[in-house]
């Protein structure tokens, strides 16, 4: 469908304001009286909003293209307001001339802003409009189109903040408003400033200080209520109110704050650094086993055996593990085999030789990465038969170069 371009509509408006030009006060058209042979359509999507602004109205309607388009002569608006507006919309050229070439056309749009419109808050108008001329029983119901606009809102988005001694407040302002009034309020609601005239919020978003006293009490009671004000409204708009936040009080307190929850994080992780080098000292400690080896001699020295492993297993962190020295598996598997063995089942291999007269060498050809030996020697007593052991303070560690090395020694 083609398209008809903004210049075949041309506004030619009446109003009841007095200063407009070519007015007629409280007045209607002259086709209202008079008989018509025919008489267009009536028009379509009759629609109105405010503008972005709130200080217009933009107006919008279809017409259908039908056979009695060529009696259309103009439309007639009905702005219902404080002043009840009235505009006589004509299209040029009119579509009474055979100029115009409407071929193929089902529908046009047309729309017309209102200017310079009191948007008063919490208030909707009213739009009457029908096209002209009417049919002989004037505009009724069916003929003439009703619409409203929404009501004009007001985003106030307060928000009010304490910077040490001042209260700043930081709202959106209404632009039709003439001025606004800022109220200060503690918990009972009694007025401590009051804050309002013009030009100083004349900008979309404000922002006015306060002054806070001590005598106003905590800065948690406090309210900011702002109210705008209208010239040419005559009902009252309503306040608009937000509690004061106070999170923002002091620098130095918001500083101490952060410095003190900072030591204590830095506290409770050298706390836990500490706790997990203690645990895992503990279960490191507690992990070395020893094993204790020791030929079968007589019940004296398994009982001098016994003593040391209690005396071992006292000093903490250390797990003994007894076992009997048996020649036969040792001549069996050979001494390299059997140490082996036994370093399968402990950290640390402890052997324990019996009490002799003669110098006992064990040739034991050492790897490389076997575990340390430490050797031990028995003293029997003489008088009780009582006997003792002591630990060599020497580790012998034998390679293919040495022949032997000495375990024992005699008392």
């Amino acid at each position: 469908m083609r398209e008809i371009v903004v210049f075949f509509f041309l506004i030619q408006w009446t109003t009841s304001d007095n200063s407009s030009l070519g007015i007629v006060k409280n007045t209607v058209h002259k086709e209202w009286f008079e008989n018509h042979k025919s008489n267009p359509s009536p028009l379509h999507e009759l629609s109105a909003e405010l503008s972005e602004s709130q200080t217009s109205i933009i107006i919008r309607w279809s017409i259908n293209i039908d056979s009695s388009i060529r009696s259309l002569v103009g439309t007639w608006i009905i702005l219902y307001d404080e002043s009840d507006s009235r505009y006589r919309c004509q299209y040029q050229p009119p579509f009474t001339s055979e100029r115009i070439n409407l071929t193929g056309q089902e529908q046009l749009w047309f729309s017309f802003t209102v200017p310079n419109v009191s948007a008063c808050p919490s208030t909707s108008y009213y739009i009457f409009a029908y096209n002209i001329p009417t049919p002989t029983d004037g505009a009724n119901e069916e003929y003439a189109k009703k619409t409203q606009t929404d009501e004009v809102q007001w985003n106030a988005d307060i928000y009010p903040v304490l910077h040490g001694d001042k209260i700043v407040v930081t709202f959106n302002t209404n632009l039709v408003a003439d001025r606004h009034t800022i109220l200060l309020t503690n918990s009972t609601y009694l007025p401590l400033r009051t804050v309002g005239g013009k030009g100083e919020c004349k900008v979309e978003i404000c922002e006015v200080k306060l002054d806070y006293m001590e005598y106003m009490g905590p800065c948690e009671d406090l309210t900011i209520w702002i109210k705008p004000h209208f010239k040419d409204c005559q009902g009252e708009s309503e306040w608009k109110d937000q509690k004061v936040n106070c999170t923002n009080r002091s620098a130095l307190n918001i500083g101490v704050g952060c410095m003190m929850a900072l030591l204590f994080v830095l506290l409770c992780c050298c706390i836990m650094c500490q706790t997990f080098r203690w645990i895992r000292g503990k279960r490191r400690a507690a992990s070395v086993r020893v094993l204790l080896v020791y030929p079968a001699v007589d019940s004296v020295f398994q009982r001098s055996v016994m003593l040391l492993a209690e005396s071992l297993q006292s000093r903490g962190g250390i797990h003994v593990i007894i076992d009997m020295w048996e020649r036969g598996s040792l001549a069996e598997q050979g001494p390299l085999r059997w140490l082996n063995t036994q370093a399968d089942l402990s950290e640390r291999v402890l052997l324990i030789s019996p009490p002799q007269r003669t110098h006992t060498a064990i040739f034991l050809p050492w790897p490389s990465t076997s575990l340390p030996v430490l050797p031990m020697t028995h003293t029997a007593g003489t008088s009780s038969g009582s006997s003792t052991w002591s630990m060599m303070r020497r580790v012998c560690r034998l390679s293919s170069e040495a022949a032997g090395c000495s375990f024992c020694r005699e008392t």
